[in-house]
């Protein structure tokens, strides 16, 4: 703590810059002169007013002074390593020969001494303690993940049911074996029955417990969802949340008014935002429903139809939402009778107009709802929170669902529900704009974790091989403006005390303009709803600086025997190839502030 105050004093006489860059970044709109931003004369008095600090990413002796030389040595070793395409492409062929060559524990010694002990934090709770302890001194908490993962080999096939696949993006080939066999793809839980989700559950209960024992407060963990329940029931699930998107973008409209001022979305690029209007601005009306009905071939009376529309509860202008529409259509229990009506509704041809869920996988998602429900009753108990991480786009429709549905039940005094965000998707801006909306009108807080995305290679194959278009932004321009305006929409939900977000980035520019924002909004760093993360062993040049800074400073730590994360060792190097080979400046870095320590023994000794 005493190391945080003295950063703070030392850097609070030196403002940082007013950012001419940020009004040249790609599309994105300068709010400084908007009502949002509360740069009152009153709050430069305000104890709660955010300390203008300077962000000097070069500052090595500042970022690396937690570290000793022979981490830092092992650092540059490790990274320098990973920017090695003949490295990372064989490496998980390289660590077995190793294992093969070395006795045991000759072979754990140079893990811990090199890429396990870069990129992991120790083996279990009490190898992790004194590391953890040094962050915390240093401002910079953990967001713990049990790392230990199955061969993905080792995974068996989910047995693959016949259905009508209604969109060929989820189309269910190969949920277990072609997932797995793109080598950039994130952690896949492999499923061999209910029993290992309910271990995965057990798993990522200790990860709340422990993570709320290293924390004082604002303790994070991660889980995925598809740890919890089979892959082919989350993939038809899927599939039915976007069918009925596209029925709900097919009938209704938009109407002047129908979004708030907090989203004002006129200032978004058009290319970010896409041609397709957002559900969050569309509203259904009783003739709409009424045709999609006779549409679907379904012959009832006029009375039942508006039985069933005022079943939704319309507003006051008969308007409906799409978040009581997608409720009402979703199947029991209880049972719904629009989920059995329009289910039931067959075309002129005979095909059914809207693909069931079937009886076995409604089964299999309830209980996924009930596994989510533990571990949030949990964390509300731990007063910790969660991280809902992001997947595959054919799963994405139900953990949004889920994630969406803890948040209301969970985020009202406070925050413990977050879900995650991929801006290299272009379906994110309205489905961010779509939560934040209904947080709003139901009275709930919203948590958004924001990434840019880590399945780019294997969702676009994916796409090309089943010939549909690509759900990614063509390029990183695109990205990072999707990202950026993403933070400005947020910002506005946070100035008003109903969201927290958690800005996980390794882009500096992205954090120099998300601070500089804090500033202009006067976002306490401490206590004002924003958390940084960055992950163990990469961009510590980041995270140090912002936790000395006095900001929510956060690494994203994983843990595990030597032995069962080497699979999570394996699929890192993969997924982060492209950030490692660009770590070229943190690799500058390190290579001088080995230096100058060099030089300081040398100048001590003469």
């Amino acid at each position: 703590m005493l190391r945080i105050q003295h950063a703070l004093r030392s850097s609070s006489l030196v403002v940082l810059p007013q950012y001419g860059r940020l009004g040249a970044l790609p599309q994105v709109q300068n709010y400084r002169s908007t009502p949002t931003c509360h740069k009152h004369a009153e709050a430069q008095t305000d104890s709660h007013s955010v300390p203008p600090v300077l962000l000097n990413f070069q500052d090595a002796k500042s970022a690396y002074e937690s570290k000793n030389t022979l981490e830092l040595f092992r650092s540059r070793i490790v990274l320098r390593l990973c920017g090695n395409d003949l490295i990372v492409n064989n490496n998980e062929r390289l660590m077995k020969i190793t294992r093969k060559l070395l006795p045991k524990r000759l072979f754990d010694i140079v893990m811990r001494m090199t890429f396990y002990g870069q990129f992991v934090g120790g083996s279990d709770v009490n190898d992790l303690r004194p590391k953890l302890a040094k962050m915390q001194e240093y401002g910079v908490k953990p967001i713990l993940d049990y790392s230990v993962e199955a061969d993905l080999k080792e995974d068996e096939p989910d047995e693959i049911i016949g259905r009508v696949v209604t969109d060929v993006q989820f189309k269910p080939d190969s949920i277990s074996s072609k997932r797995n066999t793109h080598k950039s793809v994130a952690r896949a839980y492999p499923y061999k029955g209910e029993e290992s989700c309910e271990e995965n559950l057990k798993i990522f209960l200790e990860c709340l417990e422990t993570a709320s024992q290293v924390c004082d407060k604002n303790a994070f963990s991660a889980i995925k969802v598809t740890g919890l329940g089979k892959p082919n029931a989350l993939l038809e699930g899927s599939q039915f949340l976007h069918q009925i998107s596209e029925l709900f973008l097919e009938h209704s409209e938009t109407f002047d008014g129908t979004l708030p001022s907090y989203i004002n979305t006129k200032y978004l690029p058009k290319d970010v935002l896409g041609p397709k209007a957002l559900h969050a601005e569309l509203r259904m009306t009783l003739s709409h429903f009424k045709n999609m009905l006779i549409g679907f071939g379904a012959n009832l009376p006029d009375d039942e139809i508006a039985d069933l529309f005022i079943s939704m509860s319309p507003d006051e202008m008969g308007h409906i939402k799409f978040h009581k529409f997608r409720e009402s259509c979703m199947p029991g229990p209880p049972e719904k009778p629009l989920y059995t009506l329009l289910t039931n509704s067959k075309q002129p041809d005979g095909k059914l107009s809207l693909s069931p869920i079937s009886p076995d996988h409604i089964s299999a998602l309830n209980r996924v709802e009930n596994r989510l429900v533990l571990l949030c009753n949990r964390a509300v108990e731990l007063d910790a929170k969660i991280l809902v991480d992001a997947e595959q786009t054919y799963f994405q429709p139900m953990i949004d669902f889920y994630a969406n549905k803890m948040m209301a039940r969970y985020n009202h005094e406070r925050v413990h529900v977050f879900n995650t965000y991929q801006c290299y998707l272009k379906s994110t801006p309205s489905q961010l704009i779509y939560d934040a909306d209904k947080a709003e009108v139901l009275g709930y807080k919203l948590g958004a974790k924001l990434v840019r995305g880590a399945y780019m290679e294997q969702e676009r194959q994916r796409a090309l091989d089943l010939n549909y278009e690509d759900p990614i932004y063509p390029d990183k321009a695109h990205t990072n403006s999707c990202y950026h305006n993403m933070v400005e929409i947020l910002l506005k939900q946070i100035e008003k005390k109903k969201c927290e977000v958690m800005v996980a980035s390794h882009n500096e520019f992205s954090i120099q303009y998300v601070v500089e924002r804090m500033r202009q909004c006067d976002i306490c760093p401490a206590t004002g709803g924003i958390f940084f993360g960055q992950l163990l062993g990469m961009c510590d040049q980041v995270t140090y600086l912002l936790g000395a800074g006095g900001y929510c400073s956060y690494k994203y730590v994983p843990y595990g025997p030597i032995e069962a994360v080497l699979p999570y060792l394996s699929r890192r190097a993969y997924e982060n190839k492209g950030m490692l080979k660009g770590s070229q400046k943190e690799i500058e870095l390190l290579k001088g502030e080995l230096k100058r320590r060099r030089w300081n023994v040398l100048s001590s000794a003469n």
